[in-house]
């Protein structure tokens, strides 16, 4: 799964947010639950364009399960969940950050 970052992104976008339809209100899974609850690799692509906090915040949720608020749904990732970061300074090489392991800040 891949799923294109601007300047913009934050968590609501990637974990997803509620939204009304018609009279009903709903939650949208971003593509960082979706990743995590069928265990897919997410890529990040244009990943330099996140902000640093952004970054941090994801590497602490790969140290635990992803909780949801809205949904109250606890997301326990399968073993081959893994995040991505593509920059498009330098197409072809990619950092991946494994469900089990965050950078240091």
């Amino acid at each position: 799964m891949v799923h294109d970052c601007t300047d913009q992104t934050d968590l609501d976008e990637l974990i997803g947010k509620q939204c009304w339809e018609g009279q009903c209100l709903l939650f949208r899974y971003g593509p960082l639950a979706r990743a995590m609850k069928i265990g897919e690799e997410l890529i990040l692509e244009n990943s330099e364009a996140l902000s640093p906090l952004l970054l941090a915040k994801l590497g602490s949720l790969l140290h635990d399960d992803l909780f949801i608020d809205e949904t109250a749904e606890q997301i326990h990732p399968p073993a081959g969940f893994r995040l991505t970061l593509q920059p498009t300074r330098r197409p072809g090489q990619r950092q991946t950050l494994p469900a089990s392991a965050a950078p240091d800040c």
